[in-house]
């Protein structure tokens, strides 16, 4: 062991010399050492470790320099570990450690002489750096006392340079940097630089505590004349703790998240709240208006689901079909997804009654994640609901946008628009005017209500519109919104959803889910032929509910336990007599009449046109049935297609010259417009002039030019689920609306015989009885 000395590792601290350096000692190698060197006298070498936990005490993670001490003191303690007081002697290179049974690691050491690279700027730099710790012990009391032990006059620039570094904060890998320099130039600007370090430092500090102290200072002041004011409104005989909520409301104003502007706004009308008597009529109306903007959601949003497969789940789960609608939710989802900070688009969903437009926009909040709230604008006629009534009017009140975000508790709910299609306007203003601003992803990140009188952000609103459709919708917005049709249900859609959730709900409902009620798919089918005819489930849905409230007496009533409703004649006993019944055959067995089809807001439907014939001189042409004026005259274009194709139908001559013709459209007391009779009009006037019959179970639409050409019309969708449900089997279609039939499914398609027409002369050989003359 002659030559080798004692190593104490180093795992957080740094020894240099001329540093008296406490510190406590665990790990048995650092004990063992600090034991040999006692015994032996053989100086430590505190060698630094590079990892700073007790795995560094490996041979391989010890630098390469150290610090010669000897131990001042040494405490030992129960634990088997012991206290220390190093004293650092000098620098030292160190050969690698090797392990030994008495004193843990020991090592050979060379000394480090220090290196002088220029003389003349060690000399500057040495008062430099006496001047900086002269300055930086006179700013700094707090200065560790050690630093004040070492005159500042220290004629070693070395001793004055570590006797520096060791009262510095330096990172780890800085002290050991510093540790192994052996040039003294460099040892003393490392030095300075720390210095100078920990002087910008303290002023950082001093500002820092000096804004505290004025803030502290500042709420004792705010508090005090709180008190004094509270004693006042006291002895004034204000209401006791009047002063303590307009402090709360300040607090829940100022933690809004409101704009700027608008905190500097209600921050002063809460002064004059302050000095007002809680009996002044002023009062009252200010307090609202701060209670509204404090609980308004300017800064609260909900985060977004982006789980695809779990927004798909949730869409299925509660909407049979609607596979379209449920797609473009699910692009939005993705588009949200790459970019979060988009703007969406404004879904419209336009659809017949009951096809479950309100209830998905429901679906889709749930889908995303997201707060709902509904605004109904059908038949609203005052702009002031949607923007709010300005505060100088009694009662006044912020306008439903508001009231739906306050409602919803978050600034990105999913607000459905519900009747779109149902505004109107007079002379308090134009509500759709003001939805403008509202749907318009460009402006709406700053709609103002009157009432808040403040910008509110609209734009991470999903916005959801509802129409049964779109001709009442004011053009400038209509190009605002993204147009989703929503059509009617077929029969197998129907039952399906009966089944999976109409059953289930009104089960739960009535209180009949686990009474053995039980209603069968061929006894659906019957209410839904029988008792029903619309384009939704909505009539559906009130006769299930009208079974199960029958069925709910029976089982209270004891006349029954378990009840199974699987045959029409069940249903009829329930019900009642059916109400529909399929009469395209019955009512088309004579000349003259032909089923139409039509398009209205309740989704497809038939019409019956019927036309007769009588003598009359003047050959005149009778409209019935209530119809507007581009169906009165497409009856009248239709009439002068048959003229000129009286020879082609064998048509007299004196035909039209001396006998009147009377057409007539059942349902007289519902107003029927448009030209998509057209065809059909020309087949009833050459099936009543020829005295021909029409095709069975035929139904036709389209519009006809006075060349007789055959133009192609909407709601072609709607029209044949009409069909359908009336028990047509052929329809005649222009021959441009082939493309519409993309939409409906193909069973459907395969159990109707289509054909598609050009021309006014295929439609009447297709369409009457007997065969047209060549």
């Amino acid at each position: 062991m002659r030559g080798f000395h004692p190593v104490l590792p180093m795992y957080d601290r740094i020894l240099l010399p001329g540093m008296l350096l406490r510190m406590p000692v665990i790990l048995p190698e650092g004990v063992a050492a600090a034991e040999y060197h006692l015994a032996t006298g053989r100086p430590l070498v505190a060698v630094p470790t590079l990892h700073p936990l007790p795995d560094g005490a490996l041979p391989d993670s010890f630098v390469e320099v150290g610090c010669l001490a000897a131990v001042r003191r040494l405490v030992r303690l129960g634990d088997g570990s012991c206290r220390l007081l190093l004293e650092g002697l000098a620098r030292v290179r160190i050969a690698p450690p090797r392990q030994d049974p008495d004193a843990g690691h020991v090592t050979q050491v060379r000394p480090m002489t220090d290196r002088v690279r220029d003389p003349d700027r060690v000399q500057t730099l040495h008062q430099r750096l006496a001047d900086s710790m002269a300055e930086w012990i006179a700013e700094d009391p707090s200065n560790p006392a050690s630093m004040r032990k070492l005159p500042a006059n220290e004629q070693s620039p070395a001793r004055l340079a570590d006797h520096v570094a060791a009262n510095l904060t330096l990172p780890r890998l800085e002290q050991i940097a510093f540790l192994s320099e052996g040039t003294l130039d460099a040892r003393l600007q490392v030095a300075i630089e720390g210095i100078a370090r920990e002087g910008e430092l303290r002023k950082v500090k001093l500002e820092v505590d000096k804004k505290v102290q004025a803030t502290l200072d500042k709420q004792q002041r705010d508090y005090y004349l709180r008190e004094q004011i509270r004693g006042l409104r006291k002895e004034l005989g204000e209401v006791p703790g009047s002063y303590d909520e307009a402090a709360a409301l300040e607090q829940r104003l100022r933690d809004a998240g409101m704009p700027d502007q608008g905190l500097k706004d209600a921050l002063r009308e809460l002064e004059r709240l302050r000095r007002m008597h809680p009996d002044a009529a002023e009062y009252t109306v200010a307090r609202t208006w701060l209670e509204w903007l404090a609980n308004m959601p300017w800064d609260t949003r909900s985060e977004d689901d982006m789980d695809l497969h779990r927004a798909k789940a949730a869409l299925d789960a509660e909407h049979y079909g609607l596979e379209k609608i449920k797609d473009r939710i699910l692009e939005y989802l993705a588009v949200r997804t790459l970019n979060p900070a988009g703007k969406g688009p404004v879904l419209c969903f336009v659809g017949p009654p009951g096809v479950g437009k309100t209830s998905l926009g429901q679906s889709v909040a749930r889908a995303l994640g997201r707060k709902f709230a509904r605004v109904s604008l059908g038949g609203m006629k005052d702009e002031a609901e949607i923007r709010g009534h300005r505060r100088t009017y009694v009662g006044a009140l912020p306008g439903r946008l508001v009231h739906a975000l306050k409602k919803a508790g978050t600034k990105n709910p999913v607000i459905v628009l519900d009747e779109i299609d149902k505004l109107g306007k007079d002379f308090r203003g134009d509500p759709a005017s003001a939805l403008l601003e509202v749907l318009d992803p460009a402006q709406n990140h700053a709609f103002v209500d009157h009432y808040l009188d403040i910008p509110v952000d609209l734009s991470e609103v999903m916005f959801i519109c509802t129409a049964n459709r779109t001709d009442p919708i004011p053009e400038a917005l209509l190009d605002r919104l993204e147009q989703l049709d929503i059509p009617g249900y077929l029969l197998e859609e129907k039952l399906r959803i009966a089944q999976q959730h109409l059953l289930p709900r009104l089960g739960t409902s009535h209180g009949l889910a686990e009474r053995g009620f039980a209603i069968t798919r061929q006894a659906i089918r019957a209410v839904v032929e029988s008792y029903t005819r619309e384009a939704g489930v909505r009539q559906l849905q009130q006769k299930l509910a009208a079974l199960h409230r029958k069925a709910a007496r029976k089982f209270v009533e004891g006349r029954s336990r378990g009840i199974r409703i699987d045959r029409p004649e069940q249903v009829e006993a329930f019900l009642g007599p059916a109400r529909h019944f399929v009469e395209v055959v019955e009512r088309t067995n004579l000349p003259g009449i032909v089923v139409g089809l039509a398009w209205t807001a309740a989704g497809g439907d038939i019409l019956f046109i019927e036309a007769t014939a009588w003598a009359d001189e003047k050959g005149s042409l009778k409209l019935t049935g209530q119809l507007g004026t581009v169906m009165k005259e497409s009856a009248e274009a239709a009439l002068s297609v048959v003229r000129t194709r009286r020879e082609a139908l064998q048509i007299p001559d004196d035909s039209f010259s001396k006998r009147g013709i009377h057409v007539h459209i059942p349902a007289g007391a519902v107003p029927k417009d448009g030209p998509s009779a057209g065809i059909t009009l020309v087949t009833a006037f050459a099936s009543v002039l020829t005295g021909r019959l029409v095709q069975p179970a035929l139904a036709m639409t389209g519009e006809v030019t006075l060349r007789g050409k055959v133009l192609p019309v909407g709601g072609i969708k709607e029209k044949v689920l009409a069909a359908r449900r009336a028990g047509v089997k052929r329809i005649i279609l222009p021959a441009k609306n082939r493309n519409d039939l993309v939409d409906i499914p193909v069973q459907l398609r395969r159990d109707l015989e289509f054909h598609y027409v050009e021309d006014i002369d295929e439609v009447l050989s297709l369409a009457l009885a007997e065969a047209l003359p060549q």
